[in-house]
């Protein structure tokens, strides 16, 4: 049997036949001493994903469960490495991503995660705009792991990142990616390792190129399901949330003020004006063109919508829980 690799390189995907041959054959490509493995989680494509991965040199592991931190989960159990990256389907890595990744984690003292940024190529319009509105300050609140770092950036201890890399102990150490999170999976790994008293670092030596997805739908789709696993990083950590996380709640709240009857409509119906018009100035100034303003839109309605629905799902089984409890215990006040 041959010695294990330096790294492993881990992509969970699921009908990704558009992008996987590229991503691997992107890190395939990488100058590793030591060795290297990639390892693609198969969460049961039907549209030969796996074959392809195979082809361009990737071992397949099965994803029964076909979500991402399930197939993570099964990737790690396989891995060999040292040293552990998390990648994507729809990401190329450019050459010494891994190197700069090892080397971060070499050289920063307690360190137990790093990472960088991404670079998002894309090549329609509205995957341009896609880019730039997730770019700017008015995308997610946090732009830094979205767009290229300012001259003279360094390393700097951060909440979390896209992707990442880590010691394989350190992962296995805390038990890998929580499956409860759909979405959001990493940033919930990075809170942890804070709380254990490890750094998350980000370095801007860490790049890749993200192939974002063309249709509003989809992106709709996509944040709606960030609110919603948001709203369980706010029941089981809420010590791991932002200030900038509660914005889509409060534009959802204004909204509906401006709808009401009340002296807090029109404060709310000028306060939605200055919304639009700051969305006009980031659309007038990205390279986004005129559909950044609807992708943020987007963004920040759906993400906002499904933290809601979120929190009041969990309320209501928290509180059916409860009522099962008290049912169960003998004591049920209506009895």
């Amino acid at each position: 049997m041959s010695a294990p690799p330096r790294v492993s390189v881990i992509v969970p995907v699921r009908n990704e036949a558009a992008h996987i041959s590229a991503c691997v054959h992107s890190i395939v490509a990488q100058d590793v001493p030591d060795g290297l493995e990639v390892i693609v989680a198969d969460g049961r494509s039907t549209d030969g994903t796996a074959a392809l991965a195979r082809a361009a040199g990737a071992l397949v592991v099965d994803n029964p469960r076909e979500i991402t931190p399930a197939g993570l989960n099964a990737a790690l159990a396989a891995a060999r490495g040292e040293i552990v990256v998390r990648f994507d389907g729809h990401a190329e890595m450019p050459p010494g991503y891994v190197a700069a990744c090892v080397r971060a984690l070499e050289e920063e003292a307690g360190a137990l995660s790093v990472g960088g940024w991404v670079r998002i190529d894309g090549g329609g319009p509205r995957a341009r705009a896609f880019g730039a509105a997730l770019g700017s300050r008015l995308g997610t609140g946090n732009p830094r792991p979205r767009r290229p770092p300012r001259p003279g950036d360094g390393r700097v201890d951060v909440d979390g990142f896209a992707f990442g890399a880590w010691r394989a102990d350190v992962l296995r150490e805390h038990g890998g990616w929580d499956e409860r999170f759909l979405r959001n999976q990493d940033f919930e790994l990075s809170h942890r390792l804070r709380r254990a008293g490890g750094r998350v670092v980000f370095d801007p030596a860490i790049w890749s190129t993200y192939r974002p997805r063309e249709s509003f739908v989809r992106i709709a789709r996509q944040y709606w399901d960030y609110g919603r696993f948001k709203a369980l990083a706010f029941t089981s950590a809420p010590r791991s949330i932002r200030p900038r996380q509660l914005a889509p709640l409060a534009l959802l709240a204004t909204a509906a003020a401006a709808l009401t009857p009340t002296r807090l409509a029109r404060p709310a119906r000028a306060a939605l004006v200055a919304y639009g018009a700051a969305l006009a100035v980031v659309t007038v100034r990205s390279s986004g063109g005129w559909r950044t303003f609807p992708v943020l839109a987007t963004i920040h309605t759906t993400w906002g919508g499904g933290l809601v629905v979120g929190l009041v799902r969990i309320a209501w089984r928290k509180a059916f829980a409860r009522g099962l409890n008290r049912l169960s215990t003998g004591n049920d006040p209506i009895g």
